[in-house]
């Protein structure tokens, strides 16, 4: 018996699929009362053969597809039953075929079968208003109660369409984020895992925040919007993640300089010339160091040439000044309390999405 369990639910699920064209044929003849029947076997099986599935553990995708298409085809029968003689049923009829587009859209983009807790609920609500039109029709003076429940289903069918939208951008949006994570991180792993570049961890930049957290951060919001707005994206990331790569820390600069040759005016080219030294060519392509070159400005008196030099410039200011539109950060270093850099983007969060992914495929 062990050996056969595994078939049981999607046999079961396979009846409701054959159940439909006799349904259709008995409504045709207005034999509503055999209709009634075999409708109410159909809708009991959907509840069994779930049950046994779970309880027996042969649940699978095959069986979901095969579950969700006999519902389907269920309600169109006796929905082709009743629209000819309760035309307001067409209504019920168009909303299944709309929450039925969604899904369908959605599993040929992600290749799954997801089904919400509403959805279940909604399709039984649906067998159940069905099979209460059949009584209608037997029975014609509970006409004008019918006519409030067909109304109450087409509200829960509303409802489930909004929320298989909601849940499908919904994972439409984490997904595209968990993908971010992962390009940026390919994007920038060979630069800030060499030696070099960990050093940066140890410059102090600005409050409570070192050069790498600095260069970290900018590097990522200038990907994301630079992807967004369809720039060459790659390069504005690897000239973000090198802008201030200069050999030591300002702060600790003490030889009395003019001010042109200060470290505002000066970072820019000597984070090239550093970037050049320690990745080459390869990496500080022209037009990443056209894109580092001027990210000072207006310090630098030549202006970004591009889009991405633009972005780079403006992306630096904002985060530089970050906690200056942050009153809570004021405060703290006004307390001299520790800072909490709540937007640092962490090594450890982005290998967790990296190893997550590793084991999922």
């Amino acid at each position: 018996m062990n050996n056969y369990k595994k078939y049981i639910p999607n046999i079961l699920s396979s009846l409701r699929i054959i159940a439909v064209p006799i349904l259709v044929l008995l409504g045709y003849f207005e034999l509503y009362v055999p209709v009634i029947i075999i409708a109410i076997c159909c809708s009991l099986t959907d509840f069994i053969d779930g049950r046994l599935a779970r309880k027996w553990q042969v649940t699978s995708d095959i069986g979901a597809k095969l579950d969700a298409l006999a519902d389907k085809l269920l309600a169109l029968g006796l929905l082709l039953v009743l629209i000819f003689r309760i035309p307001v049923y067409l209504y019920v009829l168009l909303l299944e075929f709309l929450i039925s587009l969604v899904n369908l859209y959605n599993y040929f983009k992600t290749h799954k079968t997801n089904v919400l807790l509403i959805g279940k609920l909604k399709t039984w609500f649906v067998f159940i208003t069905l099979i209460l039109g059949v009584f209608g029709i037997i029975f014609p003076e509970f006409k004008g109660v019918l006519e409030v429940i067909v109304y109450i289903t087409i509200g829960m069918q509303f409802i489930t369409l909004i929320s298989y939208l909601v849940y499908w951008h919904k994972s439409s949006q984490k997904k595209n984020k968990y993908d971010d994570y992962v390009e940026f991180y390919e994007l920038v792993e060979p630069i800030i895992k060499t030696e070099e570049y960990l050093k940066r961890k140890e410059f102090p930049h600005h409050i409570d925040e070192s050069a790498y957290d600095h260069m970290m951060r900018v590097a990522f919001d200038c990907y994301k919007i630079g992807k967004r707005r369809k720039m060459d994206y790659k390069s504005l990331t690897i000239a973000a993640i090198l802008h201030d790569f200069y050999e030591k820390p300002w702060q600790y600069q003490t030889e009395k300089l003019p001010l042109f040759k200060q470290h505002g005016f000066t970072h820019a080219q000597n984070a090239i010339d550093n970037a050049k030294k320690v990745y080459g060519s390869e990496v500080v392509t022209k037009k990443v160091e056209s894109i580092m070159k001027t990210h000072m400005f207006p310090l630098n008196i030549k202006p970004p040439t591009s889009r991405e030099g633009w972005l780079l410039t403006f992306i630096d200011k904002v985060d530089s000044i970050d906690f200056i539109l942050r009153p809570v950060i004021l405060f703290k270093i006004l307390r001299k309390e520790e800072i909490d850099q709540e937007r640092k983007l962490t090594l450890r969060k982005v290998k967790n999405i990296i190893k997550r992914k590793k084991e999922s495929s």
